[in-house]
Order: structure tokens, then C-alpha cells, then sequence
């Protein structure tokens, strides 16, 4: 190579043509094809890389409570990395009453149609984003709920904001937007929730009040098609039951909050110690009936498998409520909900629903398909033993949801005293157990009843819990 042409470039002449290959039709479209995947694979890339990651951020000993609901301008979910590194774990967020201007105090009864002005300020040791005041009403979701209204701060501000203060970025103070008087009759909930740059609304105030109206309508006996006497004999007197109430939503009431406070209560229940709202009355029986189920163990086993030992109480799995103001779907007869006197439990398991065809699925699969081997023993613990030998699905303890609430009812409610509505004249709502109603009592009938279980096994005691409880109000029962 001639040394004086090291670092030339030779630049070819222009009647020099590029010959590029010939392909054929199908090869260029292989070509297309190739080309746009790989295109695809890029954008994927790129949006993998680009997207924030989900961070949990702590805020120290005093962790707020991270809740769904959420102001957030840019409507994502989550958060970047670098606006996360921001929030420092020692945030804190409190909130401090208005004397002047107080929210309103817990289970407060607020007349339907008046104003009502709210105070009081939102502290943050860090610059806040927004602040939102929302309020529910339990069974209504017509508008104006959900309820909601929010302030923003775009601009950099101390971490304080008074409710009354109208230096918002919209204009107006959050106080002036919340409108008491828009809300209608029914069980309310408010809650204060606030933000800082780049996490979830946290929640720094709640509560619970009544708004009522003057017009009241009372519960009276044409309301019970068929069960007036059996719950006046539950009761014994009419006004522990036939209450004042005022039409909320659909067939949903509100009771008088006077009679609410008086006759209802709360009792530790299940799953995992979730209470139950339930008629003071009412609160012996149910005592009653998580002792038999606390107490008694019981095992499956057969075509589904083998659940081993269950504690009898396990299988309520779900739990749907007690006490439920309202009426029936002909909102002419009265739920006996309304009273605190009724339960429903597993209730998204097919079998006990309300349906008519139910009736005989469960018939047939706890007459036909379960069979009960009497009291057995394991390790010193006796246990109710059976056989499945039929193919529905079971529930998550294995057991056949066909069966799971017969043996609630075989095993707990029915020797606390309850009815099962599996027994209802026309239907069967197997969920529901209940005390002061007609159900028709078939359970021991040889032709229609379903009972198994006519001797019980010694109780087994519950393991000390660190705070001795009371025991339960001794109540008549089926195999007293």
C-alpha cells in the first residue's frame, strides 16, 4: 500500500452502481414480518425499563394506614423510584379538631337537609399534595355518593392545611365544597384522607354519624307474613323489635339510632375474631352456638379426599352479616336481619344460596353421599367422623360445600337453639341461621330432615386465651 494514502478515503466514481440482492415476494415479506417483531420487542423493552416500580414505603412507628382510595392527578397506581426516595420513613400525618368548628362526634344524628360546617387541620412533617374529605352512606350508592371532594397544592407548601383555608389551587377552601345538606337519609361514614408527592391517600380521620329526616314509619305485624308470633315469644316485648325506622335505599332502612344503641351490640365471631352485630338478646344463643363449634372437631373424608381434624368452628369460612336493617325484595315483609336475630355465613358458596333447586341438592348430597361413622378419637381428641362418596367441590377446608353449613347447623346452631332456612316452606337459603322466626322444623324428620348426630361427643376445651371471657348464658337446647 502506497504510505501516502493511509487515512484516505476513495470515494467510488458516481456511474458506479450498488447491487443489492434480489429477493422474491415471499422473501420480502419474511423480511416485513422479521422486522416488525423486532420492532415489537423493542417497545416492550422500553416500557419495561420505563415503568415506576411498586414501592411500599413505611412511615415509621406511627405507620398511617395506607387505604384504597386515592386523589392523585396522574391516576396511576404506583409510584416511581425516584419520587418514592423522596418520602422520607419518618412521615408523619395527623389531625387536630376545631372546637369552632368540630366534625361530628361519633354516632351523632344529624337532621336531613341543613348545613354543617367542618374544621379543623391536616399536620404533615412534610409538604402536602392534597387533602380529601369523603363520605359513604351504608346500602346507597345512588348520587351524590360516593361522596367526595379534594383540594390540591401544586405549589410548594408548608405541611399543614386547615380546612377552612381557601389558599387551595382551586380556589376554595375544602370546608366551602363539603355540602351536609346534599346528604340523605341514612348511616354515613367520613373519612380525612391526605397525600404527599408520590403515595397513597393516607387516612387521618373517621367517622360516624346519622342524618334523619322527621318522617318516620314504624315495623308493625302485618310486616311478618308468617313469623309475628314466634318473634314476640323470642322478644317478649314489642318494643325490643318493632322500631321507628325511615327508608334509606332499594329495600334498605335505618333504624331509630335510639333503638340501635340500646339493642344492638358486638360480639368477637368469625373468621379470625371479626364481630358480629347482634340483638342483645340474641347474644346467649349465639354464645352458645360458637362454644358447640369452638368445642367440637370433625373430619371428612372420601372421594373429595381427607380433611383431617377440623375444629368445627373452622368452617365458617365467610362471614355476611348479622344485624342488616331492611326488608324482603317485596319490601312489605320484614328480614329478620332487621333485628340482629339472623346470620348468613358462606354465603358465595352455590349451594347456599337462596334457591329453590338447592333444596334437593343438598337433600341428596348430605342424605345420599354423607355418612356419619359416629365419634371417633385421635390423639386424645374425639372427633365426628364421615364419609363423602360424592364429587361436588369442596370448600377451602376441604370439606363438600354441599355439607359445610349442615354440619355448622348438625354440630353448633341447631343444639344452640337456631332454625336453618334450608328448612324454609318454598325455598332453601342455607347461609341462614336464625332465632325468631318460622322456619319449618323438619330437621329430624325421617323423611325430610337431615340430623345425623344424635349423641355428642365430649367437648374439647379451647386452648387459655391471655384474657379470661365470661361464660356463656346457659339456654335450652335441642339435646339438653
Amino acid at each position: 500500500m502506497d504510505p501516502s494514502s493511509v487515512g484516505q478515503i476513495r470515494i467510488p466514481e458516481r456511474n458506479v452502481l450498488l447491487k443489492l440482492p434480489e429477493w422474491n415476494k415471499q422473501q420480502k415479506i419474511l423480511i416485513c414480518v422479521a422486522a416488525g417483531l423486532l420492532l415489537c420487542a423493542l417497545i416492550v423493552l422500553v416500557a419495561l425499563v420505563a415503568r415506576p416500580a411498586k414501592t411500599v414505603l413505611s412511615a415509621g412507628v406511627d405507620e398511617p394506614e395506607f387505604i384504597n382510595e386515592r386523589e392523585d392527578l396522574s391516576g396511576e397506581d404506583s409510584v416511581s423510584p425516584a419520587s418514592a426516595a423522596t418520602i422520607p420513613p419518618d412521615l408523619k400525618l395527623t389531625f387536630q379538631a376545631d372546637d369552632a368548628h368540630p366534625l361530628p362526634e361519633e354516632g351523632a344524628v344529624l337532621p336531613l337537609g341543613e348545613p354543617y360546617t367542618i374544621g379543623g387541620t391536616v399536620y404533615s412533617n412534610y409538604p402536602l399534595d392534597s387533602v380529601t374529605v369523603s363520605i359513604s352512606c351504608s346500602h346507597n350508592n345512588q348520587k351524590p355518593y360516593p361522596y367526595k371532594k379534594t383540594v390540591h397544592f401544586r405549589s410548594s407548601r408548608t405541611g399543614a392545611y386547615t380546612l377552612t383555608d381557601a389558599a387551595t389551587d382551586e380556589g376554595i377552601s375544602l370546608s366551602n365544597q363539603v355540602d351536609f345538606s346534599q346528604l340523605l337519609v341514612g348511616f354515613h361514614t367520613l373519612k380525612i384522607t391526605a397525600t404527599v408527592k408520590g403515595m397513597r391517600g393516607v387516612e387521618v380521620f373517621r367517622c360516624s354519624f346519622y342524618v334523619v329526616s322527621t318522617e318516620w314509619e314504624t315495623i308493625t305485624e302485618s310486616n311478618f307474613p308468617d313469623s309475628y308470633p314466634e318473634a314476640l315469644q323470642f322478644f317478649g316485648e314489642t318494643e325490643r323489635f318493632l322500631y321507628r325506622y325511615q327508608w334509606v335505599n332499594g329495600r334498605y332502612i335505618l333504624a331509630d339510632p335510639e333503638w340501635e344503641k340500646t339493642y344492638i351490640t358486638e360480639i368477637p365471631a368469625y373468621p379470625d375474631a371479626m364481630p358480629w352485630r347482634v340483638h342483645i338478646d340474641a347474644v346467649p344463643y349465639f354464645e352458645q352456638a360458637f362454644e358447640y363449634l369452638e368445642t367440637s372437631y370433625v373430619r371428612v373424608h372420601g372421594t373429595n379426599g381427607d380433611t383431617g381434624l377440623l375444629k368445627a368452628s373452622d368452617l365458617i369460612t365467610e362471614y355476611n352479616g348479622c344485624y342488616v336493617s331492611r326488608f324482603t325484595s317485596s319490601l312489605k315483609a320484614i328480614s329478620h336481619h332487621t333485628f340482629g336475630t339472623a346470620v348468613d355465613v358462606n354465603a358465595s358458596m352455590t349451594p347456599n344460596k337462596n334457591s329453590d333447586a338447592n333444596t334437593a341438592l343438598i337433600d341428596d348430597d348430605v342424605k345420599g353421599h354423607l355418612v356419619y361413622n359416629g365419634i371417633l378419637e385421635e390423639g386424645g381428641v374425639p372427633y365426628y367422623d364421615f364419609t363423602y362418596d360424592g364429587s361436588y367441590q369442596n370448600d377451602p377446608n376441604g370439606v363438600p360445600e354441599t355439607c359445610v353449613n349442615y354440619l355448622l347447623f348438625e354440630l353448633g346452631f341447631f343444639r344452640a337453639g337456631f332454625d336453618w332456612a334450608h328448612y324454609y316452606k318454598s325455598t332453601s337459603d342455607a347461609m341462614h341461621f336464625c332465632l325468631s322466626e318460622f322456619v319449618t322444623y323438619k330437621h329430624e324428620d325421617r323423611q325430610y330432615g337431615l340430623r345425623k348426630v344424635f349423641e355428642y361427643a365430649p367437648p374439647v376445651e379451647p386452648e387459655p386465651s391471655e384474657e379470661p371471657t365470661e361464660s356463656p348464658v346457659p339456654i335450652p337446647s335441642p339435646d339438653a
